[in-house]
């Protein structure tokens, strides 16, 4: 997948992430809470998130840092910079910076941050070496860098789960889900140590975080997923009313394991790589 296609798909629902900022936050919130704490933000210290989206993740590590800190939420997109921009503001946060920034070339100096993290954006990149290896290069000695990607599908039924269904009516979306740039590109915590380990990080931790989405009913799951998941989101978009109904035909099906006092609680796994 190439940098104008991430940029054109994460920009179709950047509006929609903004929307649904609270919700993404709360459904993965110990992945946020592990990333940050693994940087360990510590005041007056400078730290760097990369494909920040709405920032929230950003907004742990901004209240850690104090006001003589600085958060630079960064985003490929312009529309995630301006909403993770308006989030800063709501919460009075003086000490984050907005800006655009490419993870494969980041408009930094050398050595001019202490930490570094991205909750699931390392995998969109279309080069993760060249990432990898920027973010060694703005780290100053003794930082940690630290990201989490999502595990393999099997394991993300939240996702899988339409996807299959899409697939299963005729309809695929772009690219390559397991190369560079897809969302399983880093699904195994052999592939992120490997990773790890080519760009220079000689202190590598790979683990794997679990937990659920919650959804009200599949009409729910349906819209918040196709509202928020880039690819998915333009492809649905392209689609006509009698293809929407095959699709959920086969989907709503498939989502009744995970019924749950009324609702559905779909899991999630993330692989999470913390490194020095």
């Amino acid at each position: 997948m190439s940098d104008e296609d991430v940029l054109r798909h994460w920009s179709t629902v950047a509006a929609a992430w903004e929307s649904y900022r609270d919700r993404l936050f709360t459904d993965v919130h110990s992945v946020s809470d592990w990333l940050v704490d693994q940087v360990d933000p510590q005041p007056g210290q400078t730290v760097l998130e990369l494909a920040a989206g709405p920032g929230e993740t950003g907004f742990l590590a901004a209240a850690r840092l104090g006001p003589a800190g600085r958060l630079i939420s960064s985003d490929l997109v312009p529309a995630m910079v301006e909403a993770a921009r308006r989030g800063a503001a709501e919460r009075g946060l003086d000490n984050v910076e907005c800006r655009v920034l490419d993870a494969q070339h980041i408009d930094l100096p050398d050595s001019s941050v202490d930490g570094v993290f991205s909750r699931f954006g390392l995998m969109l990149v279309p080069d993760q070496k060249r990432a990898i290896a920027e973010m060694r290069r703005v780290l100053r000695p003794g930082g940690r860098c630290a990201y989490a990607t999502w595990g393999l599908p099997q394991h993300n039924p939240w996702i899988f789960n339409v996807v299959a269904a899409l697939l299963q009516n005729g309809v695929a979306p772009p690219g390559d889900p397991f190369a560079p740039g897809g969302l399983f590109s880093l699904a195994t915590p052999e592939s992120n140590n490997a990773l790890a380990t080519a760009g220079g990080f000689s202190d590598v931790t790979v683990d794997e975080l679990t937990g659920t989405m919650r959804f009200d009913d599949p009409d729910d799951y349906w819209t918040h997923i196709t509202a928020v998941a880039g690819p998915v989101a333009e492809l649905v978009d392209s689609l006509d009313a009698e293809q929407v109904e095959a699709i959920r035909g086969t989907l709503d099906p498939s989502l009744a394991p995970f019924g749950q006092d009324g609702a559905l609680e779909i899991p999630w796994t993330a692989t999470v790589t913390s490194m020095a």
